[in-house]
C-alpha cells in the first residue's frame, strides 16, 4: 500500500528527524485519495463505536486539508482547516464548540506528531482521551527514523521534538496504513 508514492533519498522533516525515505501523499490523484478516504472511514466507524461519535473535523494543512475535506463530506461534519502557522490560524475564523466537543484532526502522515499537538494547542483543547482523535494515512515506524539530531547529539544542531507526544497520540490514533514495527 502507498508504494506509489515512496521516495528513497536523504530527508529532513521540518523537526530534524531524518529518513532514507518519505512519502510524497500529494502525488494521489483526486479519486485515489476519495477511495483511501473510504477506507479510512470505515475505520473510523468502528474506532467511533467504541470512542463516541466525532463533532468536527480539522484538516492540517496541506495534505491534511485533502482528507479531512473529504471525510468530513462522508460523516456530515463540519470542517475546518488548520494552517502549519499560529498568525495564519488567528486570521482564520473558528466557531466555539463546547468543551465535549469530539475532535477528529487530520493529516496525511503521523511520523513524530509534531503537527498533532500543534493543532491541539492551536485549538486549545484539552488532551483527554474523549476529546481527541487522530487519523492519518500513514503511521510511520519512529524506529526508521534517525532522531540523532533531536534527542542529544553534541555533533548535532539540536530541534524540538517533545516526546511525550508517542503515548498520547498513539493511543488516539487510527490510521488507514502502520508501518510493520
Amino acid at each position: 500500500m502507498f508504494s506509489r508514492i515512496i521516495k528513497d533519498g536523504v530527508f529532513v522533516l521540518s523537526n530534524g528527524v531524518k529518513s532514507n525515505y518519505t512519502y510524497e501523499y500529494e502525488l494521489l490523484s483526486d479519486a485515489m485519495n476519495e477511495a483511501y478516504c473510504e477506507m479510512l472511514h470505515h475505520k473510523l466507524k468502528t474506532w467511533q463505536a467504541e470512542h463516541g461519535k466525532f463533532n468536527v473535523v480539522i484538516g492540517c494543512e496541506t495534505q491534511g486539508i485533502r482528507i479531512g475535506f473529504q471525510l468530513s463530506k462522508l460523516m456530515g461534519l463540519p470542517f475546518h482547516i488548520m494552517p502549519k502557522k499560529r498568525i495564519d490560524s488567528a486570521q482564520m475564523e473558528m466557531p466555539v464548540y463546547p468543551k465535549d466537543t469530539h475532535w477528529l484532526i487530520v493529516d496525511d502522515i503521523a511520523s513524530t506528531g509534531s503537527t498533532f499537538l500543534r493543532a491541539v494547542e492551536y485549538l486549545e483543547i484539552e488532551e483527554k482521551p474523549e476529546t481527541i482523535t487522530f487519523a492519518s494515512m500513514i503511521r510511520r515506524n519512529l524506529k526508521n527514523m534517525d532522531f540523532s539530531a533531536v534527542s542529544g547529539d553534541p555533533e548535532k544542531e539540536q530541534f524540538n521534538v517533545r516526546s511525550e507526544r508517542f503515548d498520547f497520540i498513539d493511543k488516539r490514533l487510527v490510521s488507514l496504513y502502520s508501518e510493520p514495527m
